[in-house]
């Protein structure tokens, strides 16, 4: 979505490069379950971030993914066992 939001005339071209690198993982289950688990775990202690954002986490938790490539990189701090660096962090 950032991409196509973007008015970096190279922002599509950025992205489409980012993903030729990495690999899908699917929403399971068991992630979505631990998605639940984090976005309350936040709430509780009042650091709330978006569900999707917790979905990813679990995401990224379940396949052993400890670094992503986000723009919303604070909401990540919240979270035990993530680390999340920009595009440019990166160098795209």
């Amino acid at each position: 979505m950032g991409a196509h939001l973007s008015h970096r005339s190279d922002a599509i071209e950025k992205t489409l490069e980012l993903l030729s690198l990495v690999s899908a993982v699917h929403l399971d289950d068991e992630i979505a379950f631990r998605g639940g688990e984090i976005y309350s775990e936040l709430v509780r202690k009042g650091l709330e971030i978006e569900l999707n954002d917790c979905l990813i986490a679990a995401t990224s938790l379940s396949a052993g993914i400890a670094e992503i490539v986000m723009r919303n990189v604070d909401h990540f701090d919240r979270i035990q066992g993530i680390r999340a660096a920009t595009p440019e962090d990166l160098g795209f």
